[in-house]
Order: structure tokens, then sequence, then C-alpha cells
């Protein structure tokens, strides 16, 4: 009797965990799922709290958020305004000197949480900004305009980054895209998903599953892939170099005069054009996927 117990219980126990998984597989390929210990998918609020342009100029810009939808685009006058959509409890905004500080958390929330809304910010600057943008956030996309002249140091845990110019930019994401169109200095870090650059002085890409592609890379580059493939288009390298991929292609366009030292465990190495007396040396390690340069 008691071992009949003990088999229904544990039945009744595997049967949660099963829908329990089925339940969380469905939202997540929906893209529809955050875990909370279950929330679904939220929409962003349409509740303005703040519309505020002000006077004075910060250098510094910092957004702190559980979940939000984060927008820093460029100003059509000189002066800094940021509009803020979400819940008035949950949201603080704090000037301190130099440095513009906007903090937005999340309704506290057990089991399946319903009508839960994210927050939408939208910091607007001036073209030429030049000091630095801090972001972190937990969930939600993050768009920055082109500001050539800013230091953006970018934190995501699950959510799209796309910008469209920095100086020198810093981004560490665990799920979600990365897409850059231009910077002078970037470093990524990226846990799943794929990176996108188009142009970049020196980079530094880490990536665990996912592709990387660079359109131009103009000095340096050093890119570090666990499985996906590793696409660049045009390199014109002034310092050594290194790239190494565990699992995927490796695809090269243009080059300068490069010596490229290349070698894979399991695949094709192919390389058109090599300078065995170049000064400068790109190194390219491969455990499984073909390696080829079309200079």
């Amino acid at each position: 009797m008691k071992n009949k117990k003990w088999i229904i219980t544990l039945i009744i126990i595997l049967s949660i965990i099963m829908i329990t998984l089925s339940i969380f597989f469905i939202n997540f390929l929906q893209n529809g799922f955050k875990f909370k210990i279950f929330n679904i998918k939220l929409q962003n609020s349409n509740e303005l709290i703040l519309d505020k342009t002000y006077e004075k100029q910060f250098n510094k810009i910092i957004v702190d958020s559980t979940i939000s939808e984060i927008y820093i685009k460029k100003s059509d006058i000189n002066n800094i305004k940021s509009v803020i959509y979400g819940e008035k409890d949950y949201t603080k905004v704090e000037t301190n000197l130099d440095t513009l500080t906007v903090k937005t958390t999340e309704k506290n929330c057990i089991g399946f949480c319903f009508k839960q809304k994210s927050a939408k910010i939208e910091i607007y600057l001036p073209e030429d900004f030049n000091g630095n943008i801090d972001i972190k956030n937990n969930y939600g996309d993050i768009f920055i305009d082109e500001f050539l002249n800013a230091n953006l140091d970018i934190k995501e845990d699950c959510g799209d980054v796309k910008i469209l110019g920095g100086n020198v930019v810093k981004v560490d994401n665990n799920y979600g895209d990365i897409e850059i169109e231009k910077a002078n200095v970037s470093t990524i870090n990226e846990d799943c998903g794929n990176v996108v650059i188009s142009s970049v002085f020196d980079t530094t890409v880490k990536n665990s599953y996912g592709d990387i592609k660079i359109k131009s890379v103009d000095n340096y580059l050093n890119l570090e892939n666990d499985c996906g493939d590793i696409e660049l288009d045009n390199i014109n390298l002034k310092k050594d170099s290194y790239i190494k991929d565990d699992y995927g292609d490796i695809e090269i366009g243009n080059t300068n005069e490069l010596f490229i030292d290349a070698k894979t465990d399991l695949g094709k190495v192919k390389i058109k054009n090599n300078y065995n007396k170049s000064d400068v040396i790109l190194k390219i390690e491969n455990d499984c996927g073909d390696i080829e340069v079309n200079n």
C-alpha cells in the first residue's frame, strides 16, 4: 500500500514537472517568456509619467532597469530630455552633479503574472554628446542612436542590443543579438546570440553560441567563438590579431598584406594570398570547420 502511494505521488510530481516544462518551452519558442517564477512576455506601458527637458548638460547617463525597452536617441534641440512610460511608484529619476540616473523596478510577482507591462525609457541627447552612457537592463531591447563621441557600457541579460554609433563601446549580453554600426573600439561578450558589426577600428568579441559577422576592421581584432560561423568582409590589420572558433566555418574576404597562420583540426584551409614577409600576423585556429580566405 505504501509503495502504491509513493508511486501515485511520484506520478503526480512528474506530471507537474512535464506540464511546467511544456509551458516553458512553448513560451520560450514564441519569445514570450520571462522566468520569475513564471512571467508572460510584457507589453510596453503607455502611461506617460515623465516628460522633462533639462537645462543642465549632463556628462553621464545611467539607466538601471529590471524590465524596460530603452531608447537613447538624438535630440532635436541642444538639451537633454527624458521621456518615461511606466509606473511612478516603480520609477526613480535623479540628477546629481553631472549625472542623470533613471532607475525602474517591477512589481513583485509570484506564480503566473498577467497584465504586467514593461517600462519604456527614452533619453534624448545632443548629437555631439561626448560623455558616458551606462545601461543595465535585465529584460528588454536596447537601442542607441549614433553618438560617435560617447563611451557606452551596456549590460543586458535578455534582449537585443542595437547601436548605431559610439566611441568606446562595451556590451555584455546573455540572450539576444548585438548589432553595432560604427565604433572606434568595441568589446563584446555574448553568451547566446549573433554579433553583427559594420565598421570598427579595434574589436574584441567573445561569443558562446551564435555567428560573428563583421564588414570592416581597420586595425586589430580578437575573435573567439564556441559554436557558430565567423565571417569577415574586409580587414586592414596593423597589429597582430587572432581568431579562434571551436565549431563553425571561418570566412574572410579582402585583407591587406598579412601573414596568415591558419590551422583546423577537422576541415579544410584555403588561403588565396599569403604574405610570409609581412610584419603583421593573423593567427587563425579552428577545431571543427573550414577556413577560407579569399583575399
